[in-house]
């Protein structure tokens, strides 16, 4: 199935897998090191794009994340991140997307003179404007890191649901998937029932085990990545009973590893078994790419037509962190076709 890229362009999207700090332009990291006088390995932003964009043959997780040892000090300039969620919200308009939700820890910004909670105030400032001002419904899903000290933990927890009501409309488990999640789950039981829905990252660098920790340890109600499911028949079924949306970022499993080629991704192995699966960017600006793409990539890999890939968006806005209003306001835009 040949695709044009307008039309796919056109078609009304969700994104309910993108990072903050990994969707940053180029332009702006050199501008704001600049301003800030934090030193990056180019002056331009041709010769900056091979550090801070990864390689298309990049296939390794460690490659994948060099990149962001290059450019997190700039993001740590105050008001680094205000700027990049406006800049955010105008890129996903201009790509056709109507609803985003952003994640970011605000803790990995922080410093000892502008705090996690300057950092997501920022945060959702920047994306409030870039909102308003190009027509993108949005929410903040704020990140625990599994990383971080438990006290960071605990703060960030506090900030979620203090902001609950401004901005943050869900909570992540990110960081590397081999430390445990069990000493998250007194936070993720408050975070429930203060009414902040869960997303883990799990099945992506780690095996089953990891969605089986998210799923009846962490009582997540989305899964990032779940690419391991397709190593357990039988919790994958499991995943499906309980109705878990799946966040599957196919260029950037590629690009980590994740999956040895798109013919090994079970996106669509998972759609036919009738999964709730999404599509999504992931880093779209260290991957280099757009929603879009990713749309026309799985058109190409199994042969979607238009309204197959009308049909992914529409499950990406029921899995979406959104009320009801919000919900079926944008479902007739998808439905109607209009961005």
């Amino acid at each position: 199935m040949s695709l044009e890229r307008a039309a796919v362009l056109a078609l009304p999207k969700v994104d309910l897998h993108c990072h903050l700090d990994g969707a940053v332009r180029p332009g702006t990291l050199l501008e704001i090191a600049q301003a800030a006088g934090i030193p990056l390995p180019a002056d331009t932003v041709e010769e900056l794009l091979p550090h801070v964009r990864v390689s298309p043959d990049c296939r390794t997780l460690r490659d994948f994340l060099l990149t962001f040892e290059t450019f997190y000090p700039v993001l740590n300039a105050p008001g680094s991140l205000e700027r990049a969620g406006y800049e955010l919200l105008e890129d996903a308009a201009a790509d056709g997307v109507v609803h985003l939700e952003a994640r970011f820890c605000p803790a990995l910004q922080a410093t000892d003179g502008h705090s996690a909670e300057d950092v997501l105030r920022e945060a959702l400032a920047g994306l409030a404007s870039g909102g308003r001002d190009h027509g993108v419904s949005w929410g903040a899903i704020l990140c625990l890191y599994r990383s971080e000290p438990p006290e960071v933990n605990a703060a960030l927890t506090e900030l979620a649901l203090a902001y609950a009501d401004r901005g943050v409309v869900g909570v992540d488990l990110a960081g590397p998937e081999d430390m445990p999640g069990e000493p998250f789950a007194e936070d993720f039981r408050r975070l429930r029932e203060a009414g902040l829905p869960v997303t883990i990252h799990a099945g992506e660098a780690c095996g089953p085990e990891s969605i089986v920790e998210a799923m009846d340890g962490l009582v997540a109600t989305r899964i990032g990545h779940a690419v391991a499911l397709r190593e357990d028949a039988a919790l994958a079924d499991r995943v499906r009973q309980a109705g878990l949306a799946l966040e599957c970022c196919l260029t950037s499993n590629l690009q980590t590893g994740a999956v040895s080629g798109l013919d090994a991704h079970p996106f669509d192995a998972l759609h036919r078994a009738g999964h709730l699966v999404t599509l999504n960017t992931d880093d779209p600006a260290v991957s280099g790419i757009t929603l879009t793409d990713e749309y026309l990539l799985a058109a190409a890999t199994w042969g979607y037509d238009l309204e197959q890939l009308r049909a992914f968006a529409l499950a990406a806005l029921e899995a979406a962190f959104l009320d009801e209003a919000g919900r079926a306001a944008l479902r007739a835009r998808i439905e109607a076709g209009t961005v």
